[in-house]
């Protein structure tokens, strides 16, 4: 589809036009995420260490909302990943297959590490498994109530506080 058939497309989706990148007429605004002590160290650096140098390279927005997401873009990244945990160690140790699998289907969530929110894209490509509350709280708690009343368009940088 040409880029202008799907900006039209978005328009009549949504009821009006969605932002496609940073606007860089409007101030980058900063947004502030803290490791919280529960959260995974490793699991959390990895994360918004890419969400930083996202920021840094001018590539963070705050995207329209609703962002548009395809359900089985997850949905089919989870089963991959159980499949493979499948194929690899049940036969040899089902035990510890079925522990991966209970970690992968209860704790941790597919997560899109360059933020839907932030402009990222829905592939599989930008999925990640994240502890999910981890996920969450960086998503919902903290990113989004920053950047909720901003304008489509606006450039976002990233600042961590990781005590």
């Amino acid at each position: 589809m040409r880029e202008a058939e799907a900006s039209v497309n978005d328009v009549a989706r949504a009821g009006r036009a969605r932002v496609t990148g940073p606007d860089p007429a409007i101030e980058p605004v900063t947004v502030t995420v803290v490791r919280k002590p529960k959260m995974p160290k490793t699991e959390f650096r990895r994360k918004m260490g890419a969400l930083h140098e996202l920021g840094e390279e001018g590539k963070l927005y705050k995207a329209t909302n609703p962002v548009e997401r395809d359900p089985s873009v997850t949905k089919e990244y989870r089963q991959d990943m159980i499949d493979r945990i499948y194929a690899q160690y049940h036969e040899r140790n089902p035990d510890f297959s079925d522990k991966l699998i209970d970690r992968v289907t209860r704790v941790m969530q597919p997560d899109h590490v360059w933020e839907l929110q932030l402009g990222g894209p829905d592939h599989r490509s930008n999925l990640k498994f994240l502890h999910g509350p981890t996920n969450e709280d960086i998503g919902m708690r903290q990113i989004r109530p920053q950047i909720a009343k901003l304008q489509d368009g606006t450039p976002i940088r990233i600042e961590v506080i990781d005590e």
